[in-house]
């Protein structure tokens, strides 16, 4: 997936990469090694596979071949470039010009033979430096999750009416596609999930040929992206003449939800958060059937810091955007996922999935 050229002023990014460098000075590292399409957006402007970066303190050198050259030159200014070059030679030769001794890397983003490149040139794993900048959204970036979280809820509430009986899971979520656009989206923010009978059970379905029977559970996990930035929602529902049984689980779930929610607050964890909609679900008798986090940070990826699930111990900021999103799946029957995007405030949370 590729970003269009972003309407974001070249000083945001500018500012980004002087902010990194404070980060380099607390943790020592003289250059950082980024090969994530998500930091290197953050950092540069331009959003595409198939090119590096090492990051200093003062400076920016973006690795490209010749076919990215005049895209990356004319969406990354500030930047230095080297166009063509191997990589394991272009990296070395910085190291030796500029005496770079302490030069870290993501492990986790590169595969195993680029990693072992990587450490006979000089460099280390360690901890990702960008993450503690991107955890924390600046205003421009808000505008443009707010937007994204609204066009969703716009949309959710947009399709609900317009269900009918022979709709296949995947006729539902091509028409919320193209409903996003319409709305003004720049595409998906994820691959769609449009789950219909006991295809609700899976909290991964992949939308089929299934087609929606009357008097069936229904759950959308829908999210659009505007710009670089992306939405998370998911709403379930009951189309037709609801059942005793999935009125309870639901009425389980929302308040499972309701639970997490008031918990979001400066100060409060991660693991708080799972706990409090965790907490009422077990209590309820459903707990075996809870079967992920309740829920994940979101931005420029759709999953990201801050982590809300056990034990997470990533302590809630201002303006860190999350989702809590409890569900009980009972196989072969149906499923229940009641999702939102929220704002971390100075004393509370803000839910951006508003229409």
């Amino acid at each position: 997936m590729r970003i269009p050229k972003e309407s974001l002023s070249p000083a945001i990014f500018r500012e980004r990469r002087d902010r990194l460098g404070g980060v380099f000075e607390r943790k020592k590292l003289d250059a950082y090694f980024f090969s994530s399409v998500s930091d290197l957006y953050y950092l540069t402007g331009f959003h595409s596979e198939g090119f590096y970066g090492l990051a200093t303190a003062k400076d920016t050198w973006l690795f490209a071949s010749a076919l990215l050259a005049g895209q990356v030159r004319e969406n990354a200014p500030g930047c230095r470039f080297v166009i063509g070059k191997r990589l394991s030679v272009a990296v070395a030769d910085l190291v030796k010009k500029h005496r770079l001794k302490r030069i870290g890397f993501d492990p986790d983003q590169l595969n195993f033979r680029l990693g072992d490149v990587l450490r006979k040139k000089g460099l280390a794993p360690h901890p990702n430096p960008l993450e503690e900048l991107r955890i924390i959204k600046g205003e421009e970036e808000l505008i443009r999750l707010r937007k994204a979280c609204q066009i969703t809820a716009q949309t959710v509430d947009w399709i609900k009416p317009r269900v009918r009986a022979g709709m296949t899971e995947k006729s539902l979520a091509w028409a919320i596609e193209r409903e996003f656009v319409r709305r003004g989206a720049h595409g998906v923010g994820f691959d769609l999930i449009a789950a219909v009978g006991a295809n609700t059970s899976l909290p991964h379905h992949i939308p089929g040929e299934t087609p929606l029977k009357p008097n069936s559970p229904v759950l959308f996990d829908i999210g659009c992206r505007v710009g670089a930035y992306r939405s998370d929602l998911t709403r379930s529902f009951f189309f037709g003449k609801i059942t005793s049984n999935y009125r309870r689980v639901y009425r389980v779930v929302e308040s499972a939800q309701r639970a997490g929610i008031e918990t979001v607050r400066p100060g409060v964890t991660g693991g708080q958060v799972d706990a409090a909609t965790r907490g009422v679900i077990t209590k309820a008798g459903y707990g075996r059937t809870f079967v992920h986090s309740t829920g994940h940070g979101v931005g420029i990826d759709i999953h990201e810091p801050p982590w809300i699930r056990p034990k997470s111990s990533d302590v809630l900021a201002p303006n860190m955007i999350l989702t809590v999103e409890p569900g009980i799946y009972l196989a072969g029957r149906f499923g229940v996922r009641i999702e939102d995007t929220l704002r971390v405030t100075a004393d509370g949370h803000e839910r951006l999935t508003r229409p």
